[in-house]
């Protein structure tokens, strides 16, 4: 018998095996055993050793083995060898403290495996025998110590022998089954044995007429996704792999998974940990703060996007009850205006920002009463300076104080009643929602409010009662910053099967905008949904596993999983929400594509990395997901990091191009740098004169030529250059073609005198601008080659 299993055939694999089994043989680590931690050195994370811990643990065991091997011929070594080689010179009362310190670290991070137990329980009640074959530095005694610790008394009582590698002197590949089935005394034929290594656990034993069963922990997918994890919690937390480990306490629950529809799993595998534990940390702050007033505290998950949190909230099965309120930042702003001075406030943090009819909206006021109130052309402008006083301002106050009516009504539909404690729960990430309403509510109903998010990064502290699971306590402004980068596709998995919140009837009853998206998205959220709710409802089940999955674990394994999807998503998680679109939630009924990959491109092939950090996109990560990882991580880590990168840092690989410098009275020909972008293309930029005509000459290079882009784009100070986009937008270049033949679209044949001619603009917009062409060499001109090979 040679086969492969998952996770939850592993208590029932006995039904497959001969007849005539007699002994159970396991593998300790990743099958009975498994660590909280992405992989096995994460546990030497917290040995104590200044720097960190990892690399010399590390490279102490190597040169144990190698000494070994130059020794005796064999490689396997004890734990002991191992922490002499860790602390040279040191006596063995220092040696054997240091191999307590790891032994206490293992018992701390591991636990039992539930399927793997229910298996030895099995076996147990059929009469076998059950042992445990290990390739491991501890010996036998450790091991079953071990064993008792994180699994039980009970799951080591069951196991009759335990041979590892290290006492020996071979591992399971290199014929450590010999000897276990000479102690034994069976044949090789009356043994079943299980483990997660296809060489040692399956090839190895079969080789000999064991019954080798290989452990399939993960399908490829989740176990990329793990080590990406690993890899986002590394980026995203210093202390990671240096003080700590890169814990994943959601590992037992992936493996178990047998769903393989990739909108469940990107729910199961992704969503449903991070919301699961931000479920329990939310009970957990509710009832410490009804302990601290003294009083019940209800609960109120913020509609929309609180949707999914209030399902993961009800998974826990506890005794505080989950409500509802649909209150959005437009309807808790339209609440606020009470006077003037709300009204300036309103104005000022929206200016520049909403259309005429979107800010006219916020304001409840209709785009045709705005142009009637002094406002008649529709402008921005115009509107912001009238409706801050006179008739204007006093039509605003008196409408927000009648929607104040219907909101409260609204609040009392939720159940909550004057002199009432609230918490409400949301994604976060400013509190406005809150901002807005607590002034409400407390004037109106004397309600106090809490708000508990899923991430907080104020931008200026506000006094109220504000906390985030990932908050400033854990990160800093930059890490944050990160977490919330790309933030909409996290609200579009979470929020309900309704159009945004506008307004309410009399009785309190919401009322919603017509849903602008797709069915199919609707029904893909769903899945995801679907799958985070399993999620919630086996981590529930399961509980705890090991000592070290305490709720500080959670938090990071969470915010590892968010920053990994956030800037390492998988070719299948884009696919799943490849359709998405998200809508502003301020009453404009705008819907935009979370993904625009053509678009994304597009900017590569003009800007080359640069335009990575340069770019205001709604999931860049996902756009560039499909031009490989490196982009994808050096965005996290300009972001993580807050980089003072420049556009100049990226320009190396330079070509020279001669360029004709023309106004009415001089001209000259200079040589200017065009510098590789993305997918062949290059970049050349020129300083731009209202009065120059620029011409480019492409022929003496190239015989052939792909055109991407011809615009005149800002030339802004550094401190806008590291911040994002320009306020400036690019302004497209009229331009003459001589001596470029069209062979297809954008792609010509050049004659060796070709040039691409950029005409004076002497309209050009206020400030400096460069002209930016970005093009492709398809075919380069012979004789340009034997001249670069002469130089």
């Amino acid at each position: 018998m040679k086969t492969s299993v998952t996770a939850r055939k592993i208590p029932n694999l006995l039904d497959q095996a001969p007849a005539d089994v007699a002994v159970l043989s396991l593998d300790c680590f990743d099958t009975l055993l498994w660590r909280n931690a992405q992989a096995p050195s994460d546990v030497f994370a917290e040995l104590g050793i200044e720097g960190g811990s990892i690399e010399p643990r590390f490279i102490a065991e190597r040169d144990a083995r190698k000494a070994e091997a130059f020794r005796s011929g064999r490689r396997e070594v004890s734990i002991e060898a191992i922490h002499a080689r860790l602390l040279p010179g040191a006596d063995e009362a220092a040696i054997a403290a240091s191999v307590c310190r790891e032994l206490e670290l293992e018992a701390r991070h591991c636990f039992g495996f539930g399927p793997v137990i229910a298996l030895i329980e099995a076996a147990k009640a059929k009469g076998l025998t059950v042992i445990i074959v290990s390739d491991s530095y501890l010996n036998a005694d450790q091991l079953r110590t071990l064993i008792a610790r994180a699994a039980g008394e009970p799951v080591a009582a069951m196991i009759d022998r335990v041979f590892t590698s290290s006492e020996h002197g071979m591992s399971k590949s290199e014929g450590l089954f010999g000897p276990v089935l000479a102690a034994l005394g069976v044949a090789p034929s009356k043994v079943m044995h299980l483990g997660d290594n296809q060489v040692a656990d399956q090839e190895a034993p079969a080789a000999l007429g064991i019954h080798g069963v290989h452990f399939e922990q993960f399908d490829s997918e989740a176990e990329t996704r793990l080590r990406h994890e690993a890899m986002a919690a590394v980026v995203l937390d210093s202390a990671t792999r240096q003080t700590v480990p890169a814990t994943q306490p959601h590992r037992p629950l992936l493996s178990l998974r047998d769903e393989q529809d990739p909108a469940f799993v990107l729910g199961h595998d992704v969503i449903g940990p991070i919301f699961h534990g931000f479920a329990e940390w939310v009970k957990a702050e509710v009832e410490a703060l009804a302990a601290r007033c003294g009083r019940p505290v209800k609960t109120l998950f913020l509609m929309r996007d609180g949707y999914l949190p209030m399902k993961l909230f009800e998974t826990l099965g506890n005794a505080i009850p989950a409500g509802e309120v649909a209150i959005s930042r437009l309807t808790a702003g339209r609440a606020s205006l009470i006077d003037e001075a709300a009204i300036g406030q309103l104005v000022e943090r929206e200016a520049g920002k909403q259309r005429f009819d979107v800010l006219a909206g916020m304001l409840l006021l209709e785009p045709h009463e705005a142009r009637k109130l002094g406002a008649p052309t529709g402008d921005v402008a115009e509107l912001e300076k009238i409706v801050c006083d006179g008739e204007a301002a006093q039509k605003v106050i008196r409408r927000s104080a009648r929607y104040a009516e219907r909101l409260i009504a609204h609040v009392r539909r939720a159940g909550v009643n004057d002199g009432d404690m609230v918490t409400v729960v949301d994604l976060g990430y400013h509190g406005t929602v809150q901002d807005r309403i607590v002034p409400l509510l407390k004037a109106r109903m004397d309600v106090e409010v809490a708000g508990r998010y899923l991430l907080l990064r104020e931008n200026a502290p506000t006094g109220l009662d504000k906390k985030g699971w990932f908050d400033k306590r854990h990160y800093g402004r930059e890490a944050l910053t990160a977490l919330g980068s790309s933030i909409a596709v996290i609200e579009q998995i979470c929020t309900q099967a309704k159009g945004s919140v506008v307004d309410y009837h009399p009785n309190g009853k919401p009322i919603h905008e017509k849903p602008g998206e797709k069915g199919s998205q609707s029904a893909t959220r769903d899945r995801i949904q679907a799958g985070a709710i399993a999620y919630g409802v086996a981590a529930t089940a399961l509980g705890r596993t090991a000592i070290s999955d305490d709720a500080d674990c959670r938090r990071r394994a969470a915010a590892a999983a968010m920053a990994r999807f956030m800037y390492l998503p998988s070719s299948e998680e884009v696919a799943v929400i490849g359709d998405f679109t998200h809508d502003a939630n301020l009453g404009s009924s705008s819907h935009l594509k979370l993904l625009d990959g053509s678009s994304s491109t597009r900017g590569l092939r003009r800007r080359g990395l640069h335009y990575v950090q340069s770019t205001a996109r709604m999931f860049l990560p996902g756009e560039l997901q499909d031009q490989g990882l490196a982009l994808n991580l050096a965005l996290f880590g300009i972001v993580r990091g807050a980089l003072d990168v420049r556009e100049s840092d990226f320009q190396a690989g330079g070509t020279k191009l001669p360029v004709i410098l023309a106004n009415a009275r001089e001209d000259c020909m200079v040589e200017m740098d065009a510098y590789p972008t993305h997918d062949g293309y290059h970049r050349l930029t020129i300083p731009a004169r209202r009065d120059l005509t620029i011409a480019v000459l492409l022929g003496g290079l190239y015989e052939a030529v792909q055109i991407e882009d011809i615009s005149f784009q800002p030339m802004d100070a550094p401190s806008a250059e590291r911040g994002g986009p320009s306020e400036r937008p690019d302004i497209d270049a009229p331009y003459v073609q001589e001596g470029m033949e069209p062979i297809a679209g954008d792609l010509f044949r050049c004659s060796e005198g070709a040039a691409l001619l950029v005409p004076a603009l002497p309209s050009l917009g206020e400030g400096d601008y460069k002209l930016c062409i970005a093009f492709r060499p398809v075919v380069v001109r012979a004789t340009a080659n034997e001249a670069r090979k002469a130089a």
